[in-house]
């Protein structure tokens, strides 16, 4: 794999970072180039800096197994951290990624007169993501140079954009750019192609292993703007159980560079935790999107609607409908009948993780007839669990 020097061009008003990415002899179809672009006046990208190119294809040339060559400069302190980003991969999850060489052109050495002062954290309407806001607004921290400045909307991390028709992702934008001004924070929004490598190289189940790179990587595409960048993770030492995943605390901040600080954001509350104390925000009561379908929104309102079955919505409806918060949330203004989401069967599709996280929360707000609900549910996925295992053993014997 070839990572050519970025450039800077202008496309439809919007200034565009990109590098030709040649990757040889895998009979993948592959992008000629990775691209990042943002509108605005002044170029907001550092010419010839490769840091989000490598940190966005690392995980690909994991996969594919090949060694990689990188032109233009790239932060010596990331080449140093991307050693460790890739022996942790290769230690969780070694059939699928491969350690590989990185050749660098060019190190970048530190510049002690160039640190931004921006501090952001990535944001797409999420539980998630209004938490990593919410947590460093000035109000909840001491150290002001932590204050939050920006949040990012990675248009093409989740799907695939057209660099000039960007639809439902400008869409989401503006509904949510003027609901964290009012928090005194500034949304921009990147678009990336990144997804399309990431997704002609390997299946959904993989991606999930390696998701965070590419945060990382519109970050540093940006790197101009932040010196801190919080990715919100699901992750939490709160579970007591800091299961590999995509985004981790144990792995994202190796992909910082000298100049661009990478923190993963939240791992101090638990899912439900992060609910409670955001339930009576007005702002996440209207629109937290936790859906994991296409986004909605409200023809007269203007406000996200959330499907309310997906399990996603079910685990959040739960969590709203034993903190008693529920009526105040008009994102979920299409609801199942509430004894839906009461009956075991239904809940039994939520993660065992995530049905403990409820049940906590149920007995903090002294509701043990969601205890009792949700310890049903968790007996249910045990049955099945065990079913499930049985038949693959009669099928070996057969």
């Amino acid at each position: 794999m070839r990572i050519d020097t970025p450039t800077i061009s202008q496309k439809n008003g919007r200034h565009v970072l990109s590098a030709g990415v040649s990757i040889a002899g895998t009979g993948i179809h592959f992008p000629n180039s990775m691209w990042f672009a943002i509108n605005g006046e002044d170029p907001l990208f550092e010419p010839e800096l490769a840091d989000a190119f490598i940190s966005a294809l690392i995980p690909v040339a994991m996969k594919l197994g090949q060694n990689v060559q990188v032109e233009g400069r790239v932060s010596s302190r990331l080449a140093h951290g991307l050693d460790a980003y890739q022996s942790i991969l290769n230690t969780w999850w070694p059939k699928i990624f491969k350690l590989v060489d990185i050749h660098y052109q060019k190190l970048d050495p530190r510049h002690h007169d160039r640190y931004p002062q921006g501090v952001a954290c990535t944001f797409s309407g999420g539980l998630d993501s209004f938490h990593a806001v919410a947590e460093q607004l000035p109000s909840q921290l001491q150290n002001s140079a932590f204050n939050i400045t920006h949040a990012l909307m990675i248009n093409g991390f989740d799907q695939v954009v057209d660099l000039e028709h960007r639809g439902l992702a400008q869409k989401m934008f503006e509904t949510y750019a003027p609901v964290l001004a009012q928090w005194g924070v500034k949304l921009l929004m990147i678009d990336t192609n990144v997804k399309q490598f990431r997704d002609a190289a390997m299946p959904r189940q993989d991606v999930v292993h390696c998701y965070g790179s590419s945060l990382a990587a519109s970050a540093h595409a940006l790197g101009g703007i932040f010196g801190r960048f919080g990715i919100a993770g699901g992750g939490s030492y709160a579970y007591n159980d800091m299961i590999p995943t995509g985004s981790h605390p144990v792995m994202d901040h190796h992909l910082s560079s000298d100049q661009l600080q990478i923190i993963f954001a939240g791992a101090s509350q638990s899912r439900a935790g992060k609910l409670e104390m955001l339930a009576d925000m007005p702002s996440v009561q209207k629109y937290l999107r936790v859906c994991f379908h296409l986004p909605e929104f409200d023809p007269q309102t203007g406000h996200i609607i959330n499907c309310g079955e997906c399990e996603k919505c079910v685990r959040t409806l739960v969590g709203l409908i034993i903190v008693g918060k529920l009526e105040k949330f008009t994102a979920f203004s299409r609801l199942q009948p509430l004894q839906q989401y009461q009956r075991p069967e239904i809940l039994a599709a939520i993660k065992d993780l995530f049905l403990k996280d409820l049940a906590a929360l149920a007995q903090r707000h002294d509701r043990h007839d969601w205890v009792s609900i949700l310890e049903s549910a968790r007996q249910k996925r045990r049955e099945a669990r065990k079913m499930a295992a049985d038949s693959n053993k009669t099928s070996v014997s057969r």
